[in-house]
């Protein structure tokens, strides 16, 4: 019976940590997101509720959590003239943030290119919206929630 217990004790250690609505929580989400850059390429400033992570010099995303660790919002920002970096970071927030909405793949294949400049749609609890402003770059946003779009109009 001991051992039965210990069995699952682990089994449980070793599940990722979700929110009660089962969504990952920053240590979870940030393995998830950070997965398709090299190791090490990627620098986190840890800043508490709000986590900046330098994707390249010119780029970087900046998620917002919630009390509970959960990624609430996310800025991607891009200065550059072009980077593949930045649309990496893009794809990947919506493939974590949708999950397994049906919709993330056509969600996430609309924003693989720089055409339309404004551009929104929704998938899972999250609004996923860019814009570019000729004098900063472009900007992502993703944000939980039910109204959509709240950044571009």
């Amino acid at each position: 019976m001991k051992k039965l217990l210990l069995c699952i004790f682990f089994a449980l250690l070793a599940l990722p940590a979700l929110a009660d609505d089962g969504s990952p929580m920053w240590k979870d989400f940030k393995a998830r997101w950070m997965s398709v850059f090299p190791a090490g390429s990627v620098t986190v400033q840890d800043q508490g509720q709000i986590k900046i992570c330098t994707l390249e010099d010119g780029v970087t995303a900046t998620f917002f959590l919630d009390n509970d660790g959960v990624v609430e919002r996310a800025v991607i920002s891009n200065m550059l003239p072009s980077s593949s970096r930045y649309f990496e970071g893009v794809a990947q927030a919506i493939k974590v943030l949708a999950g397994q909405d049906p919709q993330a793949v056509a969600v996430s294949a609309a924003f693989a290119t720089t055409a339309p400049a404004v551009l929104w749609r929704a998938a899972g609890d999250f609004c996923f919206e860019r814009t570019q402003d000729p004098g900063a770059g472009w900007f992502f946003y993703a944000s939980r929630g039910e109204q959509c779009p709240t950044e571009v109009k």
